[in-house]
């Protein structure tokens, strides 16, 4: 059962605390959308319109509403009037309340989620819409306090607060001004995403802040969902047709045993949410998340509410703090850790292709902004600190953003969809890293292989068959110079100084326990330079590589694509002066490999075949060499 309790305070009994003239009418506007008029499926029979109540009507309420009728899965909770911060606590303030006796008369948060948890509540939706009311987050240590909210309760919780913690929250025309966009957001006047039959508060808070900005009001969301996505209401630009909330993940029960799973991780995940306000780490995030989709294996509705309900919280975190290709690597995360089952389950199938979608969007918000980045600063690429590092990580950044870019085209054409929206912006991206950065193509890392092998693979459907010929050559050209020598994945930064500092000086020696052997990037090279008529270049360069070994990974099963270790699957290791001697020889092994890949009946899979690609940019110590069987080579 879904839950609404609106409350808005505008008569106030006790000074300093005067009174309001929208706040009754927010509760009101808010009440009528999503029960009256059942815009959010709300029960209307335990959900209440409670304008300027007590204290005592408040209690009776809740405890009528949680605890006397049927059990709630999802509460949402409005509030527009007066708020303050107390004792490091953030209380409602109601009818009666007494500011200097607050602890008895208005409602702290402390005392809310304490009810939420009692309920056992799956989702919580709290909307404040008052003074100072982003102090609301000084009751976090509520919520990460598990003898409070933990094992026992429900962590899936989303807030939106009107107002920063040393902001006021302002009304016109007897109307809250952050309630106003909120409502533009419900009724489909401000879009907010057309992909799902229901909004998240989450999403909706975004929106809301960023149409809120240069007000003097700065709207604060956040929130973490582990059972689902929060259903705030129906989504009036659902792009699918009318649909009801419950459509969203049909056959998910609110006391299913997996949640228990869910719940035992729900610290870790707390602590991969907390830690957003840095760079985005998928492996970290793939390490939480995939024991407990494992263990929900048996209940893959279950498993692909709870990614989804992360890729929607998460996402909005991240791009709150960092840029939108974090955003993509986050989504990109959650499908990674359903592949597992995506042969197996059409709910975790769809899930994948949901997420993909957003994959895509996300790649293409981050081109544009990458793009306005480099109008005003050729340099934009350049880490902050700057520095040495830069000589490493920036070649490594450059080809990252490739693979990213060659991502979304793979996402598009194996989903069938068209490629208009992404295309041109990301091949004008392209144009321009090879207009101010073509210097910093360098080889360092073995993990720049499945970056490479996705962009040349992309290239000719984005009209860069030039620019990725440019690239193999500039790649190939400093592997010849450096006999084919290259760099462990994933170098801590003292390791990457000193493979700086050892291929400068010639010092090849001395970095041997951190260079990749065998190598994959090589081979790469050589059969991509070949797909695009270049191998007598590569044939004359081959003689500098006596000696060195190169490997092609192929995963017996591919849905094991996204471990954090793939236990079983075939190496074809070469030596290039032994087993191979000219990229002919090459290209006779690759045949064989093809055939290899071509006997994966699962690849055949959307879902499959694209969390596969994803998994390779995210774990990038694996290849989707998939991505460039069947290309016929090119005539030299």
């Amino acid at each position: 059962m879904r839950v609404l309790i609106a409350i808005g305070c505008d008569s106030y009994d006790n000074p300093p605390l005067g009174s309001l003239t929208g706040a009754e009418n927010d509760a009101a506007t808010i009440f009528e959308h999503l029960v009256t008029k059942n815009w959010g499926d709300y029960d209307q029979r335990q959900s209440k319109l409670l304008l300027s109540p007590t204290m005592a009507a408040l209690r009776s309420t809740i405890e009528a509403a949680l605890f006397s009728g049927q059990p709630v899965e999802e509460l949402t909770l409005f509030f527009a009037g007066h708020g303050g911060v107390k004792d490091n606590s953030y209380f409602l303030c109601l009818k009666d309340t007494d500011v200097g006796t607050m602890s008895l008369n208005a409602l702290s948060m402390t005392q809310l989620f304490a009810w939420i948890t009692e309920a056992k509540i799956r989702h919580t939706n709290l909307i404040v819409d008052a003074c100072h009311a982003g102090g609301v987050v000084h009751d976090i240590g509520v919520l990460l306090n598990p003898h409070v909210i933990g094992k026992a309760g429900s962590l899936a919780v989303s807030i939106l607060a009107a107002a920063g913690s040393d902001e006021y929250a302002g009304e016109s025309g007897g109307a809250g001004h952050c309630t106003s966009a909120l409502m533009s957001c419900l009724r489909g006047e401000t879009l907010v995403q057309t992909t799902r039959p229901s909004l998240d508060l989450v999403e909706v808070g975004q929106v809301v802040s960023r149409t809120m900005q240069g007000t003097g009001q700065s709207p604060v969301c956040w929130g973490i969902n582990l059972f689902g996505i929060s259903q705030l209401s129906k989504n009036p630009s659902f792009s699918g047709g009318s649909a009801h909330i419950s459509e969203t993940f049909p056959g998910l029960a609110s006391d299913g045993a997996g949640n228990e799973h869910i719940r035992e991780a729900s610290d870790a995940i707390w602590e991969q949410y907390l830690s957003l306000t840095r760079e985005f780490d998928p492996e970290r995030f793939l390490d939480v998340v995939q024991p407990v989709c494992t263990k929900l294996e048996a209940e893959p509705a279950v498993a692909a509410a709870f990614v989804t309900g992360l890729a929607t919280t998460f996402g909005a975190r991240i791009a709150a703090t960092a840029d939108h290709f974090d955003v993509a690597r986050l989504q990109s995360a959650c499908a990674v850790a359903l592949l597992p089952m995506a042969a197996s389950s059409t709910h975790c199938a769809d899930a994948i292709m949901q997420l993909s979608k957003e994959v895509v969007e996300s790649i293409g918000e981050g081109t544009d902004q990458l793009l306005a980045e480099f109008s005003e600063n050729t340099y934009t690429l350049l880490s902050k600190d700057g520095g040495v590092a830069d000589f490493y990580f920036l070649p490594l950044r450059l080809m990252s953003i490739l693979g990213w870019l060659g991502a979304a085209v793979h996402i598009r054409t194996i989903s069938g969809e068209s490629m208009a929206a992404i295309a041109p912006k990301a091949a004008n991206l392209v144009h321009l890293i090879m207009a101010h950065c073509s210097n910093s193509i360098v080889p360092m890392s073995d993990e720049m292989t499945p970056f490479f092998v996705s962009f040349a693979a992309a290239a000719e459907a984005l009209g860069c068959q030039e620019e990725l010929e440019a690239i193999s050559g500039l790649l190939l050209r400093i592997l010849h110079q450096r006999g084919g020598r290259i760099a462990d994945p994933g170098l801590s930064g003292n390791d990457a100084l000193r493979f700086l500092t050892a291929v400068t000086e010639g010092r090849h020696d001395d970095f041997r326990n951190i260079l990749a052997n065998p190598t994959s990037l090589l081979p790469a090279v050589l059969l991509v330079m070949d797909r695009s008529g270049l191998a007598d270049i590569a044939d004359g360069a081959m003689k500098g590589f006596d000696h060195i070994n190169i490997n092609i990974f192929v995963p017996k099963d591919f849905s094991t694509f996204g471990a954090g270790v793939i236990e079983d699957g075939t190496n074809f290791s070469l030596n290039i002066g032994h087993t191979v001697f000219s990229v002919s020889d090459l290209v006779a092994e690759w045949s064989k490999i093809e055939e290899h890949l071509s006997a994966s009946a699962i690849l055949a899979s959307p879902a499959v075949r694209i969390s596969n690609v994803l998994a390779s940019l995210l774990r990038p110590d694996r290849v989707a060499w998939f991505l460039i069987t069947g290309q016929a080579a090119k005539t030299s």
